[in-house]
């Protein structure tokens, strides 16, 4: 499976607008600038310049009803927020975006993060179809029914412009190794 994950992680290195080259923030700004979305506290951020700018991030999608496939991936953040402790925040954030806005409102949010003990540095991300279809195509993993979403993690570095797509069902050891390769510039 570890081969078979950094195969994966390079294949899929880069987001499609954030060209190999692009340099730091530049890429990451065109792409996510003017995403608007709501998070678990009721705040409205701006996707990149609330939450990404300057920072490292994995991204995952999700709803809160997910049997399936969320929990595990669930799990495997709540392990990377430990591992992080004092970076989460300051330097490495996760961002989980509903693939459910109708349901998953920053109420039912507030309390499923509450559910995963998540810390500042952790955002569940929804808002309105639109706003939630377009953060979700910018990031290559809109899907029509949320029982369809990718089971991708979108990891970045917007200080470095490193971006990778890794499986989110993957060995926590192997994400946590992967997101701190990116947020370290290792290329890991």
């Amino acid at each position: 499976m570890k081969g078979f994950l950094l195969v994966l992680a390079s294949a899929l290195s880069t987001l499609p607008a954030m060209a190999a080259g692009s340099g730091g923030s530049e890429g990451a700004v065109k792409y996510f600038e003017g995403v608007t979305l709501t998070d678990q506290n009721g705040r409205v951020v701006e996707l990149y310049r609330d939450v990404i700018a300057g920072h490292s991030v994995v991204i995952n999608t999700f709803f809160t009803h997910c049997a399936a496939s969320c929990p595990v991936t669930m799990n495997t953040l709540k392990a990377l927020q430990a591992h992080l402790g004092a970076r989460t925040d300051t330097d490495v954030r996760l961002v989980s975006i509903t693939v459910d806005a109708g349901t998953d409102t920053p109420v039912v949010l507030h309390d499923y993060a509450v559910r995963l003990k998540a810390k500042p540095g952790w955002y569940f991300l929804t808002g309105s179809s639109d706003q939630v279809a377009t953060a979700l195509r910018r990031i290559g993993q809109y899907s029509e029914q949320p029982a369809d979403h990718m089971d991708l993690l979108v990891i970045g570095n917007d200080r470095t412009g490193l971006w990778k797509k890794v499986l989110a069902t993957a060995p926590p050891a192997d994400v946590e190794r992967i997101a701190l390769g990116v947020a370290d510039d290792r290329g890991e």
